[in-house]
């Protein structure tokens, strides 16, 4: 499996691969799972070759247009998995590729620059020859075969899951300990999605300007996260949002958080909010469900599949996502109910479920199907 993912910033690709690695190890232990990375001599690593290659994106292309499978090569894998959407040109072996998401084919924000338009078509063309694609959800696949022309009898859906650290909480201490470092008031709506501009973060503020004047007591909003480069098209500052809306005594952009700091975050909200326009699967309502905490998520791609009636889904519209964070902070049943009901549908998604069916695709994969 190509761990490479592992070295970069914190993403919902690193949590899939460090999570399910540990899955199939636990349903399976005569799996003999290797993770390859840059850090072997390959050419987007440490070794000849990628010490000449000195730029950051020229050596994260040839380690996915080449590397992996050189690397590969070295310990003759009865398969690849390539856990993102790339695909080597060359391999020893069949391979699986997970596509979580077809996002820069489709949202142009993300591949406004002539190199990134370049590497999303090359990618496409490559994943376009694995034996299987593994996807989240039914929306992802019905998009991979939409946009990429792949029949949906060569994908296999594969849903994700929560970490089973992701429980209600039971220490109080832990919660004022967290807001306390991080200046939150006692009552507060979470986000920790990320910052990227389909995450619909301005819309949240501005609904959250509307909550403010319509609460009962105070409530703060907390955004968790960090951009993952300079790119203010990808990445718009939140900042000038909140200061044109008067809000920065209520809103808190915190940055990014330890995992600990993320659950305990999770595990002290009133209501978590995800306004997302476009989400492969949506780990995060995921995760807040998990803690017990209400969840409001868009109707929107795979959210409904993962959130289904454990949460509010809504339009993510600055109106209707104000009416559903004032209804939930206003009425304890119904806030108790969501948390309840989220509980229920997020115990629907393990693991082990997800390396079960990830263990049949490459069974299927090997076979030659």
């Amino acid at each position: 499996m190509d761990a490479s993912m592992l070295a970069l910033p914190p993403s919902g690709t690193a949590t899939y691969v460090r999570s399910l690695s540990a899955a199939l190890r636990a349903i399976d232990p005569d799996v003999a799972l290797i993770t390859l990375s840059p850090d072997w001599n390959g050419p987007a690593g440490t070794g000849p070759l990628g010490r000449i290659v000195g730029n950051r994106r020229v050596r994260r292309f040839a380690w996915d247009a080449w590397g992996s499978g050189w690397a590969a090569r070295a310990v003759a894998p009865e398969l690849l998995h390539i856990p993102q959407f790339a695909a080597p040109m060359w391999a020893p072996c069949p391979v699986v590729v997970t596509i979580h998401d077809v996002i820069p084919l489709v949202l142009d924000d993300y591949r406004g620059s002539p190199a990134m338009r370049l590497y999303a078509a090359f990618m496409a063309r490559m994943a376009r020859g694995a034996r299987l694609i593994l996807t989240p959800s039914h929306a992802a696949a019905g998009d991979i075969e939409r946009v990429l022309g792949i029949p949906l009898d060569q994908i296999r859906v594969t849903p994700e899951a929560a970490d089973p650290s992701y429980r209600p909480g039971e220490d109080p201490a832990e919660i004022r300990a967290v807001r306390r470092r991080y200046g939150i008031g006692e009552r507060y709506v979470f986000n920790v999605g990320g910052l990227d501009v389909r995450k619909n973060l301005a819309t949240l503020i501005e609904a959250f300007a509307q909550v403010v004047s319509r609460s009962e007591g105070p409530v703060d909003l907390v955004i968790a996260g960090a951009a993952h480069s300079e790119n203010t098209i990808v990445f718009p500052p939140l900042a000038p949002v909140v200061a044109r809306l008067g809000l920065t005594s209520r809103v808190r952009l915190i940055g990014r958080v330890s995992e600990a700091d993320k659950l305990a975050l999770y595990r002290g909200a009133a209501v978590y909010t995800t306004p997302s326009l476009y989400e492969g699967f949506g780990l995060t309502a995921l995760e807040a469900m998990a803690c017990g905490v209400p969840t409001i998520a868009a109707r929107r791609t795979s959210l409904p599949e993962v959130v289904g009636d454990g949460g509010l889904l809504v339009e993510p519209t600055v109106d209707d996502l104000a009416a559903a964070m004032v209804s939930v902070l206003g009425d304890p049943s119904l806030a108790r109910g969501l948390g309840e009901r989220g509980l229920a549908r997020a115990g629907m998604f393990s693991w082990e479920e997800t390396a079960r069916l990830t263990r049949a695709a490459y069974d299927e994969a090997v076979r030659g199907r």
